[in-house]
């Protein structure tokens, strides 16, 4: 058994937080150059050009890469061999949170309540999805998920005998009425299978694949490649004006699922994908 002192965790979660406002991942930042050199449609490669010049100021002044910092999501791999000590897991995970909103780096985008709207300015709780795995380790992925790209996901409860032409219809029909809406290039995520609750954590996780990475199973990673490229071919493109690229990588992640059910959720990340992740 391994003792971890969550005074640890709260300050590497605060650290992280601010690097993912500013910092975006060296995955997008290749693939949004690759897209502004393979661009031909002049309004589209100008739009390239700013998100580029956006990301490199925002390093350059450690300010937010968007105005909507976003939801705070943890997805937190848990080694079953480690012991917190020094106080509450969660209560140190929403210190890290509050610190990060008050000193500037977070808007407060987050209300107590979904109707009556009374924002609490500290963007806690987070939402917080848990597994256990194997040693004494945490893993902790952090994403900031603005509302833009989160307003156009969606969940379907397909018949278990469509086919898989059908299902890409599916999913390129949707991208194609609501990608524009999500600041596009987009990252697409993609649960398959699960049930009702768990298809849309598994579109959500496919999110924090490294741009450029492939399912481990062929028979997935063809049906990436494939949507990827139908979706290029809408030529919706940068923040909708037209172009080639309109997503910069479709990610597909699938669990066992009932006989009678195929459950199918799409999320999306707009262009300022935000995420971080520590070792403990």
């Amino acid at each position: 058994m391994r003792a971890v002192s969550t005074k640890v965790v709260e300050n590497a979660i605060y650290e992280a937080l601010i690097s993912a406002t500013y910092k975006i991942p060296e995955d997008i930042k290749k693939a949004l150059k690759s897209a502004h050199d393979k661009e031909n449609t002049p309004l589209a490669k100008h739009i390239l050009n700013e998100i580029i010049k956006n990301y490199e100021l925002a390093l350059q002044e450690r300010a937010p890469l968007c105005q909507d910092t976003g939801t705070i999501l943890l997805f937190i791999e848990m080694g079953q061999d480690i012991l917190f000590s020094d106080g509450f897991l969660l209560s140190s995970l929403n210190r890290a949170i509050s610190r990060t909103t008050l000193e500037g780096y977070l808007r407060a985008s987050t209300v107590n309540d979904p109707l009556r709207r009374n924002n609490n300015n500290t963007n806690t709780p987070p939402i917080i999805h848990l597994e256990m795995v194997r040693g004494d380790r945490v893993k902790i992925y952090i994403m900031l998920k603005g509302a833009g790209a989160e307003n156009v996901s969606c969940l379907k409860m397909l018949s278990p005998s469509m086919e898989i032409e059908f299902i890409k219809e599916e999913i390129v029909q949707w991208i194609k009425e609501n990608a524009a809406k999500a600041c596009p290039p987009v990252v697409v995520g993609i649960g398959l299978g699960g049930n009702y609750e768990s298809a849309p954590i598994l579109a959500k996780k496919a999110l924090l694949r490294k741009i450029g990475s492939s399912n481990k199973n062929d028979f997935y990673a063809r049906m990436e490649k494939d949507l990827l490229n139908s979706i290029n071919k809408l030529g919706i493109g940068p923040m909708g004006v037209g172009g080639k690229t309109t997503a910069l990588s479709v990610q597909v992640e699938t669990y066992p699922t009932h006989i009678a059910s195929l459950p199918l959720a799409i999320n999306l990340n707009c262009h300022s994908t935000r995420i971080s992740k520590i070792v403990i």
